[in-house]
């Protein structure tokens, strides 16, 4: 089994379904992806950016995600994701991803980075102090 990382620290659950395959019989590539998009959200719910793009208009917008595959995942299987922010620039900050399987084995690895946006000016803002500050608040408690 391998460690998680301490500053990983949101994570989610979740049983994998049959159609989720590919051709090949392994978890296509494309639901590492959307896992990843699912322990973002709950961790953007966390520092408060959906609530401040609902209140203001200033969210993120997606930069760059990668993904780096370790081992094939098959059905029937349930993986847990984990995330955690590891860096915090002016205007945007970067996050990690580990996969694992129930039995705490790695399968993949990512980054994402998502920039502060304001979504009616249409340009890339600071990101807001109450967001950094939360951030830096789940990340070091």
């Amino acid at each position: 089994m391998n460690a998680v990382p301490g500053h990983l620290v949101q994570c989610l659950e979740i049983p994998i379904a049959w159609g989720e395959q590919d051709a090949f019989g392994h978890l296509n590539n494309v639901f590492y992806f959307r896992y990843m998009e699912s322990v973002r959200m709950h961790y953007l719910e966390c520092i408060g950016v959906l609530r401040s793009l609902k209140d203001s208009g200033v969210g993120v917008i997606l930069a760059s995600t990668t993904c780096d595959y370790l081992r094939p995942v098959h059905w029937p299987a349930t993986l847990i994701i984990h995330t955690g922010c590891t860096r915090i620039g002016n205007t945007s900050f970067t996050m990690e991803y580990l996969m694992t399987d129930a039995a705490g084995e790695t399968v993949s690895r990512g980054t994402s980075v998502q920039v502060m946006f304001d979504y009616g000016k249409g340009t890339k803002v600071a990101v807001p102090d109450p967001i950094r500050q939360a951030i830096q608040q789940l990340q070091d408690p």
